[in-house]
């Protein structure tokens, strides 16, 4: 698999292709993070995954990850962990040869009711492929409507 640049998440900001999507939460954002924090169960939630799997630590910056969307294996570091607040990751590799960098970040923010989740994904890819990145990027924002829709049933059952 190719190999992908990895960007902290404060390069979304700056990405060719930027996604963002919110949600509020009635609940804690200790609560959130649980769900968040166990990988192996989002495809339940978030179900543009159909597996994930713990490749390295299971938490931590420098953890490892491999999710697979679409029957597709994309391996993710994390680049943030800040528990009940903030998490990173970066993917590493996949067979997407069109990308050079996929980053994403999940942030918590306390409401009075609970929390907001504030879900952001970019994307950078090859000279030439803007057209494809954008599309990816457009069926990415599809996914995370449906995946955050799927985290607050989650969190407020």
């Amino acid at each position: 698999m190719p190999n992908h640049v990895v960007q902290p998440p404060e390069w979304i900001d700056s990405a060719p292709v930027c996604v963002e999507k919110s949600i509020e939460i009635d609940a804690p954002p200790a609560e959130v993070w649980r769900c968040v924090a166990d990988h192996v169960r989002w495809p339940e939630w978030f179900t543009a995954l159909d597996r994930v799997d713990i490749t390295g630590l299971p938490t931590g910056v420098g953890g490892e990850r491999r999710v697979v969307a679409r029957r597709l294996p994309i391996d993710e570091v994390f680049t943030v962990w800040d528990e009940n607040e903030h998490f990173a990751f970066a993917a590493t590799s996949s067979r997407l040869v069109f990308l050079v960098t996929l980053a994403e970040s999940i942030r918590l923010e306390t409401t009075g009711s609970g929390c907001r989740v504030v879900y952001r994904q970019g994307l950078q890819g090859r000279r030439g492929f803007g057209v494809v990145v954008a599309q990816l990027g457009k069926q990415m924002a599809a996914g995370l409507d449906e995946g955050l829709a799927g985290l607050k049933a989650r969190c407020e059952s």
